[in-house]
């Protein structure tokens, strides 16, 4: 299973495109052998687009796709009810959800062969229902609540994708085994200028299974998506089982005077040391192992927890391959965290051990050391991490995007609405706590990469064949530049007081600066072949996330193009705004099902990602500090049990307890001062690496590493000071007494 992918060259960038020209996948099909099958699928779930689906007084608001015959022979969505090769076999024909088919009929064998009513942006239409489907599973990357026929919507809903030269559909095919994919790429690459010579589109084909994780391109390559925040939680999960690691290793070696004995009479009785090795070893994995079990509890117990946090519906599936994948990694564990201990101790001397005469070398000191730098460097790296992303996120939630997104709301148009849009919205905008309203052809808030509307069809004095440029189209009504809050540069907005304005066009600051026009108002230019003229530029705003610089765009006035209303509530009274708009809404069209969405909610929606990243990023950058201070405060208290006689002399000839936490705190207050050294440039290199995915993104405070150096001191200080207070505190005759 492919997806095909177009690519555009313009002005010197490789553009990678998800929409196909609606006449694509039947021609592959007709014309390559290779291909077994092809379809084309338009999902208005990804428009933004819902149906209201009725059955005499029930009525759902859902959104669906648009797709041929094969759509369930192609793709594994199992069928509770019809047959897969035949559901979609009549242009009219319909598969709805089970919980749709619950909703309008009560069952879904109720349903089979019951017609029902459907809308969208105002046209009307009736299907059969031919079949239903099971529920999607949780992790579908594809959302629908039912399925509709491509014949059906290129022939009485949008008709221009018959053509070559319009784009919207997405093609899927499924080859032949045995095909060379290269070979087919090679074949399929201008295969659009068979059709359309005029078109400056290439091909290629994904596998769709990497579509999920493998889905960001830059200039035409393949440059990571998801699987890049998979790479990013495994490598901070490993760092995190290291740090754990570094603290038994260390743990370990620093209390190896406890087990001296026993090591000095296994050797004289002739125990090897490849048997030490083994036995302590042993010891590391069974720890391990032990830790596996009580790991698998919390997993259990945590995994509703996580679930919330990282928006997932992941449950406990044992299988082969993963219990054999735990029981690798947690002897892994086991044997890299004993390795050294245990070739460590089995290799001490036996007289010297019985004799009590065993120093740390220098280099083992210095492995020590260097094993405590390291996890305090991971642990500044995480702290460093969450403070970046939280202020890169409150910096996408917060900037201005160039038109004002508070108290906004938007609807559908639909039924009566879409009939009688002025009726409607002159009433709207007469609505006690309504500020402004107009109409526009597509929601606001636009997600990452998708620009929706769009064209090559501009032309504009001094434009030369080396110009290819993409403008965002949006129509709009009257006011919509003033409900918005969008700021006028030049010229003036749309207005009913200047006459016809259909021949009027109204472009961004990046879109006079892609055509380098000097002096844009009044500028006479062409839009797919007709006379149009400049009457305002409007400064630049953001349609798509903050990782999309913001794309040239023109405006135009076409109320009957539209298909969302916007409204702005008067602070302070959007409740009672919000009932009056309903009760409008209910006015016109009774029956129907009332939708909206605050541009507030939507636009922060679009960042659920960067959001769980900060979250977990927290939760990761906690656990990893806990884990270097447990280890600290072990070693702290294995330094003040070995300096207890030194501790107590010092005491005895007048040292006060100010100068013996010192004593056994500025050696590793040292350390954690090396770690903040190795860690400062190494956090700064990758945080970069990771903001340069937003086209607008903050600059790294200095103040951020302040902080986070003095954050870990403090820590480290009070992990140190219990163990060097209670040592600096006892008593110097009980401490004598003991040696």
């Amino acid at each position: 299973l492919y997806q095909v992918m177009e690519l555009s060259k313009e002005n010197g960038n490789t553009i990678v495109h998800k929409a196909t020209q609606g006449p694509l996948a039947a021609a592959l099909k007709k014309d390559f052998p290779e291909v077994e099958t092809a379809i084309p699928i338009l999902s208005l779930y990804d428009e933004g687009f819902y149906a209201q689906v009725r059955n005499g007084q029930k009525a759902v608001r859902s959104a669906g796709i648009f797709t041929d015959k094969p759509f369930f022979t192609t793709f594994s969505f199992p069928l509770t009810i019809g047959n897969p090769q035949q559901v979609l076999a009549d242009k009219n024909n319909t598969v709805i959800s089970e919980a749709m088919a619950k909703a309008l009929f009560g069952s879904p064998e109720a349903s089979i062969g019951k017609p029902i009513d459907w809308e969208i942006m105002g046209n009307k239409q009736q299907a059969v229902v031919s079949g239903v489907f099971s529920p999607l599973p949780a992790n579908s990357s594809m959302k629908f609540d039912f399925v509709m026929t491509y014949d059906k919507l290129v022939s009485e809903l949008v008709p221009g994708f018959q053509n070559w030269n319009n784009e919207g559909p997405q093609t899927y095919l499924v080859l032949k085994p045995g095909t060379d994919v290269d070979a087919f790429n090679k074949k399929v690459t201008n295969f659009i200028q068979n059709y359309h010579q005029a078109s400056i589109f290439s091909l290629f084909i994904r596998p769709f299974s990497s579509a999920y994780l493998y889905g960001h391109y830059e200039n035409g390559k393949q440059a990571g998506g998801r699987i890049d925040y998979v790479r990013l939680f495994s490598i901070v999960a490993l760092f995190i089982l290291l740090i754990a690691c570094i603290n038994f290793m260390n743990l370990s070696t620093a209390r190896a005077s406890r087990r001296l004995k026993e090591v000095g009479i296994k050797k004289v009785v002739g125990s090897s040391r490849r048997a030490l090795v083994v036995q302590f070893l042993s010891e590391a994995i069974l720890i391990a192992f032990l830790s596996l079990a009580v790991a698998c509890f919390l997993v259990a117990a945590l995994l509703p927890v996580f679930n919330t946090v990282t928006g997932k519906e992941l449950t406990i599936q044992p299988s082969l391959q993963l219990v054999a994948l735990i029981l690798g990694v947690t002897l892994l564990t086991g044997l890299f965290s004993g390795s050294y201990p245990a070739f460590y101790l089995s290799g001490f001397n036996p007289i010297s051990v019985l004799k009590g005469r065993m120093k740390n070398s220098v280099g083992e000191l210095m492995a020590r050391k260097g094993l405590v730098v390291f996890q305090f460097v991971i642990s500044l790296v995480l702290i460093i991490a969450v403070l970046v992303i939280h202020q890169q996120v409150d910096f996408v939630q917060s900037k201005h995007l160039g038109y004002d997104r508070a108290n906004v709301v938007s609807l559908e148009k639909e039924g009566a609405i879409a009939a009688n849009t002025d009726a409607f919205l002159n009433e709207l905008r007469r609505t006690p706590g309504i500020e402004g309203a107009s109409a526009v052809q597509q929601n606001i808030v636009q997600g990452k990469g998708v620009i929706g509307a769009s064209t090559y069809g501009v032309e504009w004095p001094g434009k030369t064949e080396k110009d290819v440029t993409d403008f965002m189209v949006r129509a709009i009504d009257f006011d919509f530049i003033e409900t918005m809050g969008i700021q006028v540069k030049e010229g003036r907005s749309f207005s009913a007081q200047f006459g016809d304005e259909k021949t009027k066009l109204i472009f961004n600051e990046a879109a006079i600066k892609a055509m380098g026009l000097k002096n844009p108002v009044g500028t006479m230019v062409k839009m797919w072949g007709e006379e149009k003229q400049i009457v305002g530029v409007v400064k630049d705003f953001h349609l798509t996330t903050l990782h999309d610089k913001i794309e040239p765009m023109v405006m135009r006035y076409e109320p009957a193009a539209t298909a969302n209303i916007v409204a702005r509530l008067e602070a302070g009274k959007e409740k009672e705004g919000m009932q009056r708009i309903e009760a409008l809404y209910k006015k016109f069209n009774p029956g129907y099902v009332f939708t909206y969405h605050f541009l507030d909610d939507q636009y922060r929606a679009q960042y659920a990602s960067e959001q769980r990243v900060s979250l977990l990023s927290q939760y990761f950058a906690g656990l990893a500090i806990l884990l270097s201070c447990l280890g600290l405060f072990g070693l702290a208290a294995f330094n003040a049990e070995i300096r207890t006689k030194e501790i107590g002399i010092r005491k005895v000839l007048g040292a006060s307890v100010q100068n013996v936490v010192l004593l056994l705190s500025k050696d590793f207050l040292r350390l954690i001062l090396v770690a903040v050294l190795v860690a400062f440039p190494l956090a700064w290199w990758a945080l970069n690496v990771w903001l340069q995915g937003f086209a607008y993104h903050i600059s790294i405070s200095p103040w951020l590493f302040v902080i986070a150096a003095v954050t870990i001191l403090f820590i480290a200080l009070l992990t140190l000071s219990y163990q060097s207070i209670r040592a600096a505190l006892m008593n110097p005759s009980k401490s004598l007494r003991t040696e």
